[in-house]
């Protein structure tokens, strides 16, 4: 490319014919109101209008053979580094904007990331890695820094970018059958607030929930309930056990049809007395009655990576430490259900 000042005889129609603006032109003696942005090609017909900015030099990029302008730089970036589960839009003023298409997981290839931002006039920016997006949330921008980039440059990032899967990629969730079971006595209106907190939760995965069993504190109903909700159920989700209570009926009752606790407790608060064991590889994740009608626990850390259809083990619950204090600072971590989207103070 080649920058010129266009100015005098050399401001004319002819000459801004083709040229990229490199300064965005403002209307006089209002300069909060634009009248051409920067990186516009300019065509004869702007003329007028560049004329109207009554200025006396304008700055100017010439592209030369194998160069790409900002915009469609940008569009052909954003292609090959969205993945599955996301949709590019735009650019609008030289950025491509990446939105989830679904709501998921979002995931970021951070080695990719980084080689694709140490290639020159590159910028790719994301969210973090790992947080819950809903569809339409936008996840990450594509922009070249300057208004044009040469061809091989481009190149090199979209091969960079093209490698495997996308760059970045939103998982989907899996639908499953959630089945319920509570030990906890409820009084009807109590009851009625609990089914809708876990139905809006579950459905927000894309799932349902099956049955809501109530129970009562004696191990064989247990253990019936158990067996029984399973035979149609992909989840189990319980509450009302005592985590800590090693003859607690519900841990009893697993034990006694053979469930594998993969783990008790999590480092985490609040939310921390919770537990996950699996029956014939479906999961059972407890959690206190007063988890479900929370708005964010280690159960919505955990929730997500069930519905994905991944084997959640020990290790999982044990990277939760990292970011455990789950103050109104890690809202972002947390599934934006609607109503519940806001941390309990």
């Amino acid at each position: 490319m080649k920058a010129e000042a266009l100015r005098g005889s050399r401001l004319s129609a002819e000459q801004i014919d083709g040229a990229v603006l490199a300064e965005t032109l403002l209307v006089p003696d209002d300069h909060h109101r634009v009248l051409l942005l920067k990186g516009r090609i300019l065509t004869k017909a702007d003329w007028p209008v560049v004329a109207s900015a009554r200025v006396e030099e304008i700055h100017v990029v010439r592209m030369e053979p194998g160069d790409i302008h900002e915009d469609e730089a940008a569009r052909r970036l954003a292609k090959v580094v969205a993945g599955p589960g996301v949709i590019a839009h735009g650019p609008v003023e030289s950025q491509a904007r990446l939105s989830a298409e679904i709501n998921g997981i979002f995931q970021v290839d951070v080695q990719r990331l980084q080689a694709l931002n140490s290639i020159q006039d590159v910028s790719v920016f994301t969210l973090f890695s790992g947080q819950l997006v809903s569809s339409g949330k936008t996840i990450a921008g594509v922009k070249i820094t300057p208004f044009v980039v040469p061809e091989h440059r481009l190149r090199e990032a979209e091969l960079v970018a093209a490698t495997g899967e996308g760059v970045i990629r939103v998982l989907a969730f899996r639908p499953m059958r959630v089945a319920v079971l509570v030990r906890e006595r409820l009084e009807p209106a109590q009851r009625e607030k609990f089914q809708a907190s876990i139905e809006m939760k579950v459905a927000w995965f894309g799932s349902s929930v099956s049955e809501i069993r109530y129970v009562a504190d004696d191990v064989a109903a247990v253990e019936e309930a158990v067996r029984s909700l399973l035979r149609d159920a992909d989840l189990l989700l319980t509450a009302g056990a005592n985590a800590t209570d090693p003859l607690d009926p519900t841990l009893v009752a697993l034990s006694g049809l053979g469930a594998r606790m993969e783990k008790q407790g999590a480092p985490a608060h609040p939310g921390s007395a919770v537990w996950l064991a699996y029956l014939s590889d479906k999961p059972i994740f407890g959690v206190a009655a007063c988890g479900m009608f929370s708005k964010a626990t280690v159960l919505d850390l955990i929730l997500p990576r069930l519905f994905t259809g991944a084997r959640v083990t020990a290790a999982d619950f044990n990277e939760l430490g990292h970011g455990g204090l789950l103050s109104k600072d890690m809202a972002f971590r947390f599934p934006p259900y609607g109503a519940f989207d806001t941390l309990d103070s």
